[in-house]
């Protein structure tokens, strides 16, 4: 559902600064747009305080409310200490969420049914607490870089470019070679399962097929293949990671900057600013106009189906849902909207990409980063403000009510104060994180 990258991107860029000779004609300096953040789960490059909205039934928002919360609410610190601060990224999974502290350790907390929380056993915890060291080492993961979740399932990058992953392994999505796995965490193993998958720059978590983007822009992926969603052109599970092909018949995917994993199926950022997407289609989620499964790539259509995507710089997935953020600051999405995820004011599906609106306005803009959960957007400006849209029954929305909305709208905190600018977001199946500025 969501991607994590290994280094995080500038949150602006300087104009350009020309110097011209006096006789000459003095140019007018062009500011590029701003360069998006980094995707939910990447460190940010300040630390902050962790909020959250949406379900509560199994602990995933680390406070003592029962149910689910409409507003912005403070996640406890670890141990139940204070509040959740010093925190450079956020993932949430189905019911369950991870913080990244600066220094690199991660925390977790929420359901643990199947250790996704990564400390060894299968008790659920409220409250933050440390995950393991990978494959038995003494101590705690402490050098993370990102981390990602969905479903059942965990998964970390570490600083040394090796991938972790902890939580359900029954389909192969722990990338060990072998079902089930070990309730501790454990290092995803390369191709050929003798030794672990490296130079990793970022990973994208669907809780049972996972995405991985090498430093050299290419993409492998492990797990459940039932609709194609590894994209080696199969339907066979691996429970290894294979190279993801590339469009129109090409062995390998490359040259991608960007990744994301939906529910089954998976999205690529391309360095020339396309988009490829693979595996489910049956909602129109892979926004080539058609509702075919593909087990290989294909290049995601224009808006309004006219040519091709381009003009990208980053995207997301959720479920059945995916969107792209362009390079002027607005925001496109495709595949379902039973709940208005798409933004678009509308409730109707969409197989190729349409513009997501502003509350009052035709088109949304000034957007610096964008989040798919599940049936629901979050979108962060270029001044830190945050916007939700979509389904919003478990308050997960934090609008302040349990009302879905098919235009983006601001957010509420509890007891009416303002909302801070947002760093990072983290988006769980039906509950929300953001990492605010303290």
């Amino acid at each position: 559902m969501i991607s994590a990258l290994r280094s995080p991107a500038a949150l602006a860029t300087l104009p350009l600064v020309l110097v011209t000779a006096a006789c000459a004609p003095r140019p007018i300096a062009k500011v590029p747009p701003p360069t998006p953040r980094p995707p939910a789960g990447v460190a940010a490059a300040t630390t902050g305080t962790v909020w959250a909205s949406g379900l509560n039934t199994d602990g995933q928002l680390g406070s003592p409310a029962d149910g689910s919360v409409p507003s912005l609410t403070p996640v406890a610190g670890v141990g139940g200490r204070g509040r959740l601060t010093g925190v450079r990224a956020v993932a949430g999974g189905g019911r369950h969420s991870l913080a990244l502290l600066d220094g690199g350790t991660v925390v977790a907390w929420g359901s643990n049914d199947h250790g996704q929380l990564g400390d060894g056993t299968v008790r659920d915890r409220p409250l933050p607490a440390p995950v393991r060291a990978p494959d038995g080492g003494p101590g705690v993961l402490d050098d993370a870089v990102a981390i990602s979740a969905d479903g059942d399932f965990s998964m970390a990058l570490r600083a040394n470019g090796q991938v972790v992953t902890w939580g359900d392994g029954a389909d192969g999505q722990r990338g060990i070679g072998r079902r089930p796995a070990p309730r501790t965490p454990t290092t995803v193993l390369g191709t050929s399962g003798k030794h672990p998958l490296d130079d990793v720059a970022a990973v994208s978590a669907d809780g049972r097929t996972e995405l991985a983007l090498r430093t050299n822009g290419q993409v492998v992926a492990w797990g459940s293949n039932a609709y194609g969603t590894v994209g080696d052109g199969t339907r066979t599970s691996r429970p290894l990671p294979v190279p993801v092909r590339g469009p129109h018949g090409a062995a390998r995917l490359t040259g991608v900057t960007r990744i994301a994993m939906g529910g089954k199926h998976g999205l690529a950022l391309l360095r020339e600013g396309r988009v490829v997407a693979w595996g489910r289609n049956d909602l129109g989620q892979l926004g080539d106009g058609t509702r075919r499964d593909r087990r290989t790539p294909v290049v995601v259509a224009g808006v309004h189906g006219n040519g091709r995507l381009v003009g990208v710089t980053a995207v997301s997935a959720a479920d059945e849902h995916n969107y792209a953020l362009l390079r002027d600051g607005t925001v496109v999405a495709w595949g379902a909207n039973t709940a208005g995820q798409l933004g678009d004011g509308s409730w109707r599906p969409h197989t190729v990409p349409v513009p997501v609106v502003a509350a009052h306005g035709p088109l949304l803009r000034g957007v610096e980063q964008i989040d798919a959960g599940d049936a629901y957007g979050v979108a962060v400006l270029t001044d830190g403000a945050p916007l939700t849209w979509g389904a919003g029954g478990r308050g997960q929305l934090a609008a302040g009510n349990k009302v879905s909305r098919s235009r983006p709208g601001p957010l509420v905190m509890t007891h009416g104060d303002t909302v801070r600018p947002v760093l990072t977001v983290g988006v769980g199946e039906r509950h929300l994180l953001l990492v605010l500025r303290d």
